[in-house]
């Protein structure tokens, strides 16, 4: 990061997007915050909107781009509208961030490979099996061809408190509630500081490429849940796992393994993945400090 360079944070009111800024503005870097209709100390720019014409605020280093829809059933559902947030937008916004001199931070996913094999590799080719997937991996290629000024970033599941499907968990566990994780799907879950350190070290230095930010292991759902359960000192009875195609829920695709190799974090930043639970043990924490 230059020195005295400002961070653009696009997508500031997403779990991660917000979590980034609040960590650079800790440490007194100027950050400019955009969201889709602004306000609240944020900059309107929404991403199906003609991005290419929004006005770049002078003094950047670094732009994050966080803003995405996420949900892999709307992106299944509505290939054509989500296509022109998640690839379309986010491609043209990165093209005129890096034409102005901006260095560029793209988010992507795991879900951009099939999850047949554990620890994918940066430069494996990817194969993704879900709308979500395939857009995410279209949105890279796009902006990976601004060379030294462009940087994908690929994450497994991220966990931080505004998780709603975790937060569903804890409140029905304390009311005493069943609830029914899956048993056949699995995730690499890391914490959200995890997520936010990674991006931050990135920032900081003029790395281009591919880096992946992944937990050292899989862990089903079901296991996330039971884990969980202790931590806050619920029942475990209560965490009663079922299959995925018990649950009437459609699911485009269940990939076997979701883990990534993230060899590149460590040798360049010390950042070893972390264990999988950890990322639980962090939220359960959260809470307590609430």
């Amino acid at each position: 990061m230059q020195q005295g360079g400002g961070i653009l944070v696009v997508g500031a009111d997403g779990m991660i997007g917000a979590a980034l800024a609040e960590r650079f503005v800790s440490t007194g870097v100027n950050v400019v915050r955009t969201t889709r209709y602004g306000g609240r100390g944020s900059l309107p720019l929404d991403l199906a909107i003609h991005p290419a014409g929004w006005q770049i605020p002078a003094g950047l280093s670094v732009a994050f781009l966080c803003a995405a829809i996420t949900s892999t059933k709307e992106c299944c559902d509505h290939p054509e509208t989500t296509r022109v947030v998640n690839v379309d937008g986010t491609v043209a916004l990165a093209s005129h961030l890096a034409a102005a001199g901006v260095r560029v931070v793209f988010l992507s996913t795991n879900l951009v490979f099939d999850g047949s094999a554990p620890f994918s590799q940066t430069d494996a080719p990817t194969c993704p099996r879900t709308a979500y997937g395939q857009m995410k991996a279209e949105a890279e290629q796009g902006i990976l061809e601004h060379g030294n000024l462009a940087c994908v970033v690929r994450l497994t599941k991220v966990i931080g408190p505004p998780l709603p499907l975790l937060a569903h968990w804890r409140d029905s566990l304390n009311r005493g509630e069943p609830i029914h994780p899956f048993s056949d799907m699995v995730m690499a879950p890391v914490s959200l500081s995890f997520a936010t350190m990674a991006l931050a070290s990135i920032a900081k230095t003029n790395v281009c490429g591919i880096f992946h930010g992944s937990a050292s292991e899989d862990v089903t759902y079901a296991e996330a849940a039971r884990h969980l359960a202790d931590r806050i000192g619920a029942d475990c009875d209560l965490v009663q796992s079922i299959r995925a195609v018990e649950s009437g829920i459609s699911l485009e695709h269940i990939p076997q393994h979701s883990t990534l190799d993230g060899t590149r974090l460590t040798s360049e930043f010390g950042l070893t993945a972390p264990s999988a639970l950890l990322a639980i043990d962090e939220l359960a924490q959260s809470w307590t400090n609430l």
